[in-house]
């Protein structure tokens, strides 16, 4: 069985496109994102021991109950995946439910794409050692401009900022601990300038012959529902100016908040700073953290239908796992 492919990279930094890229490989498939790692592998203890089949039933069913694998166009079955499973751990599911999948899609080998499992890398590592990791970085004041626009996530530039920063600090700390034979770094706009080149650097990097259907991902008549805008966008070529629109969308403020609080991850992928000595003063960040940025949260989730429905199933799951381990300890 070939090695799973994971793709890293923080939130609107390409991880969609280069997600469709990848999985338009005849030989490769890459779903919806699963959140498998940043939802379940916290909740682990309330399923009691995995070599037990009923703790090990439950777990399957809650992952495919979760509103993400709603949003799936293909869903494994409970059955396939209870099928595929070689070993009774929670890697052992992951691996088994990627593969049910893969069966219905003809594909041979899986990839996984879910930017909050950059803080389960550790744990990734551990389930699949011989795994091949792609991470994708965009400059983060264009990747916050376009996380500010989507349905979820921050409202304003000074978290979006804050939470670009500590994906790439927790991407250096992987970056340490990986074999650099088994990570392959690439840049937004790079693909965006030379698709095809990358496109086969990649495919020399996992192991497989490029294809040309890797860059015809638009044609795909699989939706990839992360908001409307990005989905609309998946549909469409590469589009090679996607790319410094934050220098004229982005206020003169706003520039000198991202760079007071990212400005040394800037430097460290190469992008250009544009505000000497920008900084913040206590007071604006104490303003904008405790009124200014959760007025604005509430405002949208207000708006964000499916984030309260996304958060009720989550919860009901809960509840219900709580309920289950009460019962069973």
């Amino acid at each position: 069985m070939s090695s799973p492919i994971i793709i890293f990279g923080s939130a609107r930094s390409g991880t969609s496109l280069l997600s469709r890229i990848v999985g338009s490989h005849p030989n490769i498939g890459v779903p919806f994102e699963s959140h498998l790692y940043n939802r379940f592998y916290p909740w682990l203890k309330y399923y009691g021991d995995l070599e037990k089949e009923k703790n090990r039933n439950r777990l399957i069913q809650d992952l495919l109950d979760t509103d993400v694998m709603a949003l799936w166009d293909i869903k494994p079955d409970f059955d396939d995946i209870v099928s595929k499973l070689k070993e009774n751990t929670f890697h052992g599911v992951v691996d088994a439910l990627m593969n049910a999948w893969l069966e219905k899609c003809d594909k041979k080998r899986w990839g996984e794409k879910t930017p909050w499992h950059m803080f389960f890398w550790r744990e990734i590592m551990e389930g699949f050692p011989d795994a091949k990791f792609i991470f994708i970085v965009r400059d983060g004041r264009d990747a916050s401009m376009s996380w500010l626009k989507a349905r979820f996530g921050p409202k304003h530039i000074y978290p979006a900022a804050q939470r670009w920063k500590a994906f790439h600090d927790e991407y250096e700390r992987f970056k340490q601990a990986v074999n650099p034979d088994d990570l392959y770094e690439l840049k937004y706009e790079d693909l965006l300038d030379r698709p095809e080149e990358i496109a086969r650097e990649i495919c020399d990097f996992v192991g497989e012959e490029y294809s040309d259907e890797m860059l015809a991902f638009h044609k795909s008549t699989i939706s990839y529902k992360t908001d409307k805008g990005n989905d609309k966008n998946l549909t469409k070529p590469l589009m090679k100016s996607n790319k410094e629109k934050w220098k004229q969308a982005l206020s003169e403020d706003e520039k000198r908040i991202f760079e007071a609080v990212a400005s040394e991850e800037l430097e460290r992928y190469g992008y250009q700073r544009v505000v000497e000595g920008a900084s913040m003063s206590a007071t604006e960040k104490l303003y904008i953290s405790k009124f200014l940025h959760p007025m604005r949260r509430m405002v949208s989730m207000a708006k964000n239908f499916q984030g309260h429905r996304d958060g009720l199933v989550q919860l009901y799951i809960y509840l219900r796992l709580r309920v289950f381990s009460l019962l069973n300890n």
